[in-house]
């Protein structure tokens, strides 16, 4: 290789790393790729996963859901500046229901390990610090019969150092027709109809009856 070739190779070599290096930045700091979706995996060159005990947790504000209605998911447990989130089917990564009035640092992908296509993931558009965030998710009435799910996570507490798999606890799907509805309606008692041969025709009967023994016996007399 001649010396003008490596003058020539060094400049555009060094372009190319500091764009693959921006290019990575970018992705992280304005959300997960779609690549991400089902293995939660962020694409942070040269890092891995944390293998100790998650500082962060993910509660849901019911053990119950039903479609059509909405429930709200909170991480917790610190600041952290990314994240991954979808509700999926208990033993699987397919991803249910939709994300919606997403807070501001956040914002929406549709990804394909879902039932339908639509907001159905949600994640960060900034590495602005985050703490106790919660999201609001729903499962559409049209995705009814999809059984228990768990949201899974994947956050990010700065760029090198993430925890993935961090679970919710399961929540069931409600019975069809939604839950019951408080206190029962209270229902009066038919009102009684007297039948021939009850008391109250018996008495009426005897009261004609003894009317009419003086007219019977006056034709008798005459």
């Amino acid at each position: 290789m001649s010396s003008e070739s490596v003058t020539v190779m060094g400049p555009v070599l060094a372009l190319a790393i500091v764009a693959a290096l921006f290019s990575g930045a970018e992705a992280y700091g304005s959300g997960a790729p779609l690549t991400a979706c089902t293995s939660q995996q962020p694409g942070h060159y040269g890092t891995t996963a944390q293998t100790s005990a998650s500082p962060y947790s993910l509660t849901v504000s019911s053990s119950e859901y039903t479609p059509g209605q909405t429930l709200t998911v909170q991480i917790t447990g610190g600041d952290f500046q990314g994240f991954l989130i979808q509700a999926r089917k208990v033993g699987t990564t397919t991803a249910v229901g939709f994300f919606s009035s997403l807070p501001s640092g956040t914002k929406a992908n549709d990804c394909d390990n879902v039932v339908a296509a639509g907001d159905n993931t949600a994640t960060h558009s900034s590495t602005a610090t985050k703490r106790d965030l919660t999201l609001t998710w729903s499962a559409p009435e049209s995705q009814a019969g999809q059984g228990a799910i768990e949201f899974v996570a994947t956050v990010a507490q700065a760029k090198p150092t993430y925890w993935m798999g961090i679970k919710s606890s399961q929540i069931t799907e409600a019975a069809s027709g939604g839950s019951t509805p408080t206190g029962s309606p209270q229902t009066s008692a038919p009102a009684t109809t007297a039948t021939p041969g009850s008391g109250a025709t018996m008495a009426t009967t005897f009261n004609l009856l003894l009317l009419a023994i003086p007219a019977f016996l006056a034709k008798l007399l005459m």
